[in-house]
């Protein structure tokens, strides 16, 4: 009973502050950018004091950050944009949708945590757009997108944002799994992930409310 207790005042002490701190709702967009390079990589490159990855431009992808926040309960929606090749190659979006909480810290930083489905979206050079889920299903009626939402991998995102006024600046990282709603009951696949398999990323947020 104590230590029921102790963990119910542990987690009110914890979000209390979090919940008077925080804005009703809010509305933020920006741009973001991936280092393409796995986590365990990352930690193997600083342990051997080589930082030359993070000044090669072709080790990032760039895309946009959109997230709506009302109270704890944040939805993110986060596009990632791939350029063809050649011209025979489709332009590609890589688009993360997540749900989850965040919690805003004393009003100087905001930690957040969402899991959604990520699917891609190709281009052709005549502005024909494609949807496709992760077994590379096509989705080509629009009307029927759920199916890609349903067919994709979900993913984890961590997020921890700093506030400067109306302007945020954050770094996040995000880990796939295999994961998908279309096969619920296989939830173990969810929690099997490899987190050290995740990639970080920077955000630049303006809040619009």
């Amino acid at each position: 009973m104590k230590k029921k207790f102790l963990v119910s005042l542990i987690v009110v002490c914890v979000l209390l502050p979090a919940v008077l701190s925080a804005a009703i709702a809010d509305l933020s967009i920006g741009a973001t950018a991936m280092y393409n390079v796995t986590g365990d990589e990352v930690v193997a490159q600083f342990n051997d004091g080589d930082f030359s990855g993070l000044t090669d431009i072709s080790n990032y992808t760039f895309g946009a950050d959109l997230r709506v926040k009302f109270l704890l309960a944040e939805v993110d929606v986060i596009g990632m944009y791939t350029p063809p090749e050649d011209s025979s190659s489709n332009h590609e979006l890589s688009v993360l949708t997540t749900g989850g909480i965040s919690l805003d810290l004393l009003g100087l930083a905001r930690l957040g945590f969402g899991m959604g489905p990520r699917f891609r979206v190709l281009i052709d050079k005549d502005g024909n757009a494609f949807v496709y889920a992760s077994d590379n299903t096509s989705i080509e009626n629009w009307n029927n997108f759920g199916d890609a939402f349903i067919k994709s991998p979900v993913s984890y995102r961590a997020t921890l944002d700093f506030n400067l006024g109306s302007i945020m600046l954050g770094v996040n990282y995000t880990v796939d799994s295999t994961y998908t709603f279309e096969n619920y009951s296989e939830i173990d696949r969810l929690f099997k992930a490899d987190t050290n398999s995740g990639k970080f990323g920077v955000s630049l947020l303006f809040s619009l409310l």
